[in-house]
């Protein structure tokens, strides 16, 4: 539901300041990443075409690329993100005065220590007083620098600029972004895995986990947008894993011959193998009276923070799990009222009904108004208005999120501790049934995960 948002934040400081010599190629690397670039070309098994262009700026310079200056936005820019902001109070996933520009730049400025441009052809880094001293960069600005690398490699072998444009529709973007972001990840991974000492490895984590300052600012920002910003960190090193284990073209047919199409074969890797792609769904019309002020698709993210406003974590994963497509529309209503509008379907009929009856409870959620869900042939249609912003809404948590996080980490681990059975069903079956709390005091999680080792035997 926030793709479209995330592509506006991440394209306004990716692009950064036009340079006429972003494409004239350097003839050498930088001093200072050639060894990473080295490994970069080794462990992705294909080469670079030539150097990149290798910035290195102080914090506040780089602050300034990473952000955007509100007085830089449009009309339409503002107009965008209120319309987003109303939309995610109409359904209950933002509450109080919603500032999602603000929301955004907290995001983008948070823990930051590199960029690659695909735009500018360049990898811009950042300079803190104990991340480069001479010609040697802390553990941690190693680390981002391989994994920046590692998109730049990827655009000199894939075109991502290209590879975004052609994507279908918001679905297969951030599918696309989930394959480019667990690609990069898992090549990092390796590299913190094959170079780092134990006290390097302790000084990358403390890193990777920010400073109070940062965790305080990001807890301010609507768990749904967080969620968001770090899912392809989370599905996409998952997914990236079982086409690997599939073989090296698997992972190049990925990029090239047959993209995911949807976040939901990220999430579940066995659907994009099965090529179970998203069904047809229409765009929603709006209310009498009104006109269109954002639209898109929604996501199997997007669901499950839908369902676990009415349902527990586990049933709220299940449900999202259902998710056959998905679409939304933001409409302004006569001259000062705001309503939302999705249509949704299950993977097959079946799927939609349970679906639709998920959403009748959901109406019922405090903090909605008028939500109403309207069944028709193959789809339901669900409406909700903006109910102000002193409108009192549960909103979902962080550890809401951890039910599907947690899962993605989990069928990776399970692929290497029980490699005859289904991890995808293991995983699926202990996250449906109990929550991440029960999941480290209860001790019938156990007992139960060693039943869905047998249930999920391979045959």
């Amino acid at each position: 539901m926030l793709a479209a948002i995330l592509v506006l934040g991440a394209a306004s400081w990716g692009l950064g300041s036009w340079q006429p010599f972003a494409f004239d190629w350097p003839d050498n690397w930088d001093p200072r990443v050639a060894k990473l670039a080295d490994y970069v070309e080794r462990h992705a098994d294909f080469p670079f075409e030539h150097p990149v262009r290798t910035r290195f700026l102080g914090d506040k310079e780089f602050e300034k690329l990473v952000t955007d200056d509100e007085a830089d936005l449009t009309e339409e820019d503002r107009e965008y993100y209120d319309a987003t902001g109303r939309l995610l109070r109409a359904l209950g996933l933002a509450a109080g005065e919603v500032d999602l520009f603000k929301d955004q730049n907290t995001l983008n400025a948070s823990g930051i220590l590199a960029y690659y441009s695909p735009a500018d052809r360049e990898m811009v880094i950042r300079m803190k007083p104990d991340d480069v001293k001479g010609n040697e960069l802390s553990p941690a600005l190693r680390a981002t620098v391989v994994h920046e690398l590692t998109h730049a490699l990827q655009d000199q072998r894939f075109g991502l600029e290209r590879m975004r444009e052609r994507a279908h529709d918001s679905s297969h973007d951030e599918a696309l972004t989930a394959l480019i972001e667990g690609h990069a990840l898992s090549i990092e991974n390796k590299y913190v895995s094959d170079n780092f000492s134990d006290d390097e490895r302790e000084q990358y984590d403390k890193a990777m986990e920010g400073d109070e300052e940062d965790a305080t600012a990001i807890s301010k920002v609507p768990e749904v947008l967080s969620a968001q910003q770090f899912s392809p960190y989370v599905f996409g090193p998952t997914f990236v894993e079982a086409l690997e284990r599939k073989g090296e073209k698997t992972l190049l047919d990925a990029f090239m011959k047959k993209q995911p199409k949807s976040l939901e074969q990220t999430i579940l890797p066995s659907k994009y193998f099965d090529g179970d792609n998203p069904e047809e769904i229409d765009e929603p019309k709006g209310p009498k009276n009104s006109e269109v002020a954002v639209s898109g698709q929604l996501s199997q993210l997007d669901l499950f923070f839908l369902m676990v406003r009415a349902w527990d974590p586990p049933e709220a994963l299940r449900l999202s799990d259902l998710w056959g497509n998905g679409s939304y529309a933001g409409f302004d209503v006569g001259d000062d009222d705001f309503c939302a509008v999705l249509n949704v379907r299950g993977d097959n009929d079946e799927g939609t009904d349970e679906l639709r009856q998920a959403f009748v409870e959901w109406a019922k959620s405090p903090g909605l108004r008028g939500a109403k869900i309207t069944a028709h042939d193959h789809y339901f249609r669900v409406e909700s208005c903006d109910p102000g912003p002193k409108a009192k809404i549960d909103l979902p948590s962080e550890t809401d999120t951890q039910q599907i996080f947690w899962r993605a980490g989990d069928i990776s681990y399970i692929w290497r501790s029980e490699p005859d059975s289904n991890a995808e069903c293991i995983a699926t079956g202990v996250y449906t049934e109990f929550t991440t709390e029960q999941l480290q005091t209860d001790d019938r999680v156990i007992d139960r995960y060693n039943e869905l080792i047998a249930e999920c035997r391979r045959d």
